[in-house]
This record gives structure tokens, C-alpha cells and sequence, in this order.
């Protein structure tokens, strides 16, 4: 699985592609980081590769543009407020 930060008018937001079928696929959004690029980065290149597919489905299914994310480390992340 392939992952990118996307810099949104809301904030860094790291996507996951996720092939539909043979020969296509969709970037979906899993976390918003607002201004935090340095954890958008961190969760992008460490994290997310050593997630589980049903983890980073979870991710897709659960994820609000509204709530961002501060990442303590590759277990912990505090939503801001």
C-alpha cells in the first residue's frame, strides 16, 4: 500500500491508495494533522507501513476532515482542540 500527505486548506491529511480492482484505485484520507507537517511526515514513513489492511480500513471508516491529530509516538495521538 502506497501513503502521501496531501497539504488541504485544513491541514496535512496523510491518505492510504487503495486498489479497488486490477488495475485501479482511490487515495482515502486516514488522519488530519492540521499544521503539524513533522507528524503528518512521522505517521507517514513510520508508521503507517507496519499498520494491518484492517487497521488502516478502520482508519478510512473512522476518519473526520474536522478532528486533527498531534502524534505523541507511533501508539499515542491526542486530538487538538
Amino acid at each position: 500500500m502506497q501513503f502521501q500527505v496531501n497539504n488541504t486548506p485544513g491541514g496535512y491529511v496523510v491518505e492510504a491508495y487503495v486498489k479497488e480492482g486490477p488495475s485501479f484505485g482511490r487515495w482515502y484520507p486516514l488522519r488530519n494533522f492540521g499544521d503539524r507537517q513533522g507528524d503528518a511526515f512521522a505517521f507517514r514513513d513510520f508508521d503507517c507501513p507496519a499498520l494491518p489492511d484492517t487497521s488502516i480500513r478502520a482508519l478510512i471508516r473512522a476518519y473526520n476532515a474536522e478532528t486533527k491529530y498531534i502524534r505523541v509516538n507511533g501508539q499515542k495521538f491526542i486530538k487538538q482542540r
